[in-house]
C-alpha cells in the first residue's frame, strides 16, 4: 500500500528531475568548467548517508601536500547563507558539522561553505588564488558546475540500482543519472566481502567500481578513555548501526540513543544528557561520533559535567582492494 501511494508523487518527481537534467544536457541551462584548478565532485544518487564524508576525509589526507588543496560543502544544516570561510573557531550552526570536522581534522585545510558550488569555487579562487584542487561534497546534483570528476558513492546494503526515486524510495534522481559519474565507490562493505558479491555490483555498474569499509580509531574526548567500563552511546547520524555495533565491542553499552542526521540538540535535551552526566560513575562515559562531539562542543561551557563525560569515536574509510587502482582511474580522469 504504501508503495502504491507514493509512486505518483515519485513519478511526478522524476518527470521534474528529468525535465530539468534534459536542460542541462542539451546546453540549455548553462555549466561552468574552471580551468585555473582541478575540482573532484562526491556524491550520491540517494539522500541519507551513504559514505560521502569519509571518502572525503580520505581525500583529503591523500592530497594534502601534493596540491594546494581546498574543500567546499553546502554547510548543511548551518543558520547563515551565502559563502563563509571555515576556521578553526567556527561553529557547528555557523558552518555545518561536516565541513567543520575537515577543519578539525586538517587545520591547514582551505575550507568553505557556499549553497552555490560555482559561486563559491570562484570566491575561494578570489581569496587564495594559489589553489590548485578543490574537493567538493555532495555536488553531483549541482549541475551548474562540471567537475573534472564526478565520484559516486552508494552502500553495500541499499545500493542504488536496487532503490527508487523519492518519495517511494530514496533517490534524489533517476538511477540513470549514474552515467554521469566517472568513479563509483561501494561504501560500509563487510571485510569478508566475497567475489561473487562484488560482482553483483560491476554487473549494475558501468564505471570503474572500487569497494570500501570503515575502521574505528582509538576513542578521544575530554577525558581519558582508560576505566571506562559502561558507555552510553549517542548518534545523529543517517545510519548509527555500524557506530553502535562498534561501541558494543568496547565494552558494556548501557544506552543507546538515536537522533536524525546532523540533529541540533535543544536546551532539553542538553539538560537531559548534563543530569544523566552527574549521576554517572567514574567508569561510565557518553560516546558519540565526531561529527556529533563537534556539534555538542558549542554547549560545553554550559554544560560541563557533560562536557567531561563526552567521548567519541573516530573512524576512517580503507579499500578492501585495489586503492592503487582507484588512484589509477582517478589521475587519468584529472588529466583529461
Amino acid at each position: 500500500m504504501k508503495k502504491l501511494l507514493t509512486f505518483f508523487p515519485a513519478l511526478l518527481y522524476g518527470i521534474v528531475i528529468s525535465i530539468r537534467n534534459a536542460f542541462y544536457d542539451r546546453g540549455w541551462f548553462a555549466s561552468h568548467h574552471f580551468d585555473q584548478v582541478k575540482t573532484i565532485v562526491v556524491g550520491n544518487l540517494a539522500v541519507g548517508g551513504t559514505g560521502k564524508s569519509p571518502l572525503v576525509n580520505y581525500l583529503i589526507k591523500q592530497f594534502l601536500g601534493k596540491t594546494t588543496l581546498g574543500t567546499l560543502s553546502r554547510g548543511y544544516g548551518r543558520k547563515s547563507q551565502g559563502f563563509k570561510w571555515v576556521i578553526s573557531d567556527s561553529m557547528a550552526d555557523e558552518v555545518g558539522d561536516e565541513p567543520l570536522t575537515y577543519k578539525t581534522n586538517f587545520p591547514d585545510l582551505a575550507v568553505a561553505v557556499c549553497e552555490s558550488r560555482v559561486a563559491g569555487i570562484q570566491d575561494m579562487l578570489n581569496d587564495q588564488p594559489e589553489l590548485k584542487t578543490i574537493i567538493l561534497d555532495d555536488a553531483f546534483q549541482h549541475r551548474a558546475l562540471k567537475a573534472d570528476v564526478q565520484i559516486v558513492c552508494t552502500t553495500f546494503d541499499q545500493p542504488y540500482f536496487e532503490d527508487h526515486l523519492m518519495p517511494m524510495g530514496r533517490l534524489r534522481e533517476w538511477r540513470e543519472g549514474i552515467q554521469r559519474a566517472d568513479m563509483v565507490l561501494v561504501t560500509r562493505c563487510p571485510a569478508s566481502m566475497t567475489e561473487k558479491q562484488k560482482s553483483k555490483f560491476r554487473t549494475h555498474i558501468p564505471q570503474p567500481v572500487f569497494f570500501a569499509s570503515i575502521r574505528y580509531a582509538s576513542v578521544q574526548g575530554n577525558s581519558s578513555a582508560r576505566g571506562i567500563k559502561i558507555w552510553h552511546a549517542l548518534a545523529g547520524i543517517a545510519d548509527p548501526s555500524l557506530f553502535f555495533d562498534q561501541v558494543k565491542r568496547l565494552g558494556n553499552l548501557a544506552s543507546m540513543q538515536s537522533f536524525p542526521d546532523h540533529h541540533r540538540f535543544s536546551t532539553i535535551e542538553l539538560k537531559e544528557l548534563e543530569l544523566k552526566a552527574s549521576t554517572m560513575s567514574s567508569q561510565e562515559a557518553f560516546i558519540t561520533t565526531q561529527k556529533d562531539y563537534i556539534r555538542l562542543q558549542a554547549a560545553f561551557d554550559d554544560y560541563p559535567r557533560m562536557a567531561n563525560k563526552m567521548m567519541f569515536l573516530p573512524m576512517e574509510m580503507y579499500f578492501l582492494e585495489d586503492e592503487a587502482e582507484f588512484w589509477a582511474s582517478l589521475n587519468k580522469a584529472l588529466s583529461r
